[in-house]
């Protein structure tokens, strides 16, 4: 309110914020669209949706099982199962009557399948598993097909391998028939006994087959032969003859053909001649070539049978490196002399770099993965100990820790632990290990020529023969036949148990070594001018050369391939691994490995597939 001249003019108020929000009014953008999902609808939706088939409100369609009436929606099982979509697609009577008997199918797995089709949820257990699976493939349930699967992949052991196998081979599940086989052939030294191999058909036999031979045990009716059962499966012939098969010997192999043939005799003798070209007869060791296989009449009488145990043991005779040119003549060579023989190289003890402490840790090397690994500690620290493995156990006698050790332990690679056993009557390090018909043998050692066995069932130590002389550098001892030989101060040495005296053989001087193995009937003598020895013969012959001039190494054999593990050369320490073959007389370097425990450390290799985390 303004006076002028006693004028009142009156001038309204206004907020300058409303005429700001005012002149703002049409700028502001109306939302033209925005997206809401509910999260929980889907559950919302089939709780409600289950609720209504557990009250049977709406229902239209109805199952039978086993005299069990389960009442459904039809547009459910529809959308869950494209075996119910086709039915229901059909002119079929089931349709038009609204009930459909299930014959031959288990009632438990029907009502976990209905009530996994209105919640998503399924309980699988060993019991219900093989069931769900042959239920799910007939209802084409394919994400519980899957699940069943890889439950029963969990499941697989040595009993249940060939059953699951089967089942997958049946169900044309490849990934676990894969995953089956695969365990199979990984593991087939624990199995090759097993009555469920000895059951398996000969040849490849079509699922379609074996389904109209017995659909009622596959619970699938004929009319769901799609093109995907004509598949074919591996039986007998294919594992035998499959390359990729681990076995701690071929020995293994043939007693399973053998065990297979006589599981059902007068039917199965007419494959035993197909069978028998499969075995690599020449790798069988020369004792059982000799004492069990020669004399099983089946093989006698047979004649092509009795012409593969002629051509073995023509080439056996031939010394080994000399076997390479005559292989394909007798049979060795195929895809691969050789089976996918898993084993493992333990390395026990030893000294380490620098200041030369002593180990009492442990490794294994996996070969066949190129892998080295730990496991637990031995009980005591051993530098020079001497390691042997028998039955599947690892042991470590020995070895040298202020002063020579009498004590010795025992690793169970299924119990994971070293367990001492019963201490050697005379302390021993540098000494010579051998392993025949279940017994350890120690021979010899540093400054000592008594020699003694173990005998793991009665865990006790037992005096033999003393070797006719010690060798203060150190023994060594293999077993060929049923012979131990031993080498001390330049001079081989024979001894048979049965016999219970030592023989003295041949002197070599100029014999240079450090490992000393054995294969069938022949010595090697590693070393970097390395020799070997056809004890049958009485021949020496040369080897190659190794890459290097190492002493203190540990060395193994397994098949015809003999491994040498780190040793030093010129105080260098090497972390090589070097490979020698018998039948190419050649050394390669295999692979390169930090070792810790590489001088002067027991090794021993144990075959099979082992889980050492």
């Amino acid at each position: 309110m303004y006076k002028f001249q006693n004028v009142y003019i009156y001038i309204p108020f206004v907020d300058l914020s409303d005429r700001m929000a005012a002149k703002n009014i049409d700028k502001v953008k109306p939302i033209a669209e925005k997206e809401y999902k509910n999260s929980d609808y889907s559950n919302t939706f089939l709780d409600r949706l289950n609720k209504m088939r557990i009250n049977k409100k709406r229902c239209d369609f109805s199952l039978e099982v086993e005299g069990e009436i389960f009442r459904v929606h039809k547009l459910a099982l529809e959308i869950a199962s494209p075996y119910f979509a086709a039915m229901f697609d059909s002119d079929m009577k089931e349709v038009k009557e609204g009930v459909v008997r299930l014959v031959d199918t288990d009632l438990i797995a029907v009502k976990l399948l209905v009530e996994y089709i209105y919640t998503g949820i399924i309980t699988l257990t060993e019991d219900n598993v093989e069931t769900l699976l042959f239920t799910s493939d007939l209802f084409q349930i394919e994400w519980v097909k899957k699940q069943c699967e890889e439950f029963l992949k969990g499941c697989i052991d040595f009993k249940k391998c060939f059953r699951i196998w089967n089942i997958a081979d049946t169900l044309s599940c490849k990934a676990l028939y894969d995953f089956a086989y695969k365990y199979i052939l990984n593991n087939f030294d624990h199995l090759f006994d097993n009555e469920e191999l000895l059951m398996l058909p000969f040849e490849k036999l079509s699922r379609l087959e074996t389904i109209l031979e017995n659909p009622v045990k596959y619970q699938i009716g004929k009319h769901r032969c799609r093109a995907k059962d004509y598949r074919y499966g591996y039986k007998i012939q294919e594992l035998i003859k499959d390359n990729q098969l681990s076995i701690e010997s071929e020995d293994n192999v043939y007693k399973t053909v053998l065990n297979w043939i006589k599981y059902d005799l007068e039917k199965r003798q007419i494959h035993l001649a197909d069978l028998m070209s499969h075995i690599r007869l020449p790798l069988l060791s020369n004792q059982f070539l000799k004492n069990d296989v020669a004399a099983e009449s089946l093989l006698r009488e047979n004649p092509k049978c009795h012409q593969f145990l002629i051509d073995a043991f023509t080439c056996q005779s031939i010394p080994v490196n000399e076997r390479k040119c005559s292989s394909d003549k007798f049979r060795i060579k195929r895809n691969k002399e050789y089976r996918n023989e898993q084993f493992h190289v333990f390395l026990i003890g030893g000294i380490d770099t620098g200041l030369f402490p002593l180990h009492n840790r442990c490794k294994v090397y996996d070969v066949s993965k190129k892998n080295l690994l730990s496991i637990p500690n031995m009980n005591e620290h051993r530098y020079g100990p001497s390691a042997i493995a028998l039955n599947g156990n690892v042991y470590s006698v020995g070895g040298y820790c202020s002063f020579p050790s009498k004590t010795a332990e025992r690793y169970v690679p299924f119990i994971k632990r070293w367990n001492y056993i019963a201490p050697m009557k005379e302390p021993r390090y540098d000494f010579g290990i051998c392993a025949h018909n279940d017994l350890i043998y120690a021979v010899g050692g540093f400054r000592t020529a008594t020699v003694e066995n173990y005998d793991p069932i009665n865990n006790a130590w037992y005096p033999c023969p003393n070797i006719p002389i010690y060798d203060p550098t150190g023994v060594s001892a293999v077993v060929v036949g049923n012979s131990i030989y031993s080498y001390a101060k330049s001079t081989w040495f024979r001894l048979d148990p049965r016999e219970s005296s030592w023989y003295k053989l041949n002197e070599m001087n100029d014999l240079s070594f450090d490992g000393l193995v054995s294969n069938d009937c022949t010595l090697f003598c590693i070393g970097h001018n390395g020799k070997f020895l056809d004890v049958r013969m009485n021949r020496w012959g040369s080897m190659s050369p190794m890459p290097y001039r190492a002493y203190g190494f540990s060395s193994v054999i397994n098949a015809n391939d003999i491994w040498v593990f780190g040793g030093k050369e010129t105080d260098q320490i090497q972390n090589h691994v070097e490979h020698y073959s018998i039948d190419n007389d050649e050394w390669s370097t295999f692979d390169l490995i930090g070792i810790e425990l590489i001088y002067n450390a027991g090794a021993a290799v144990i075959s099979g597939c082992f889980d050492f985390n």
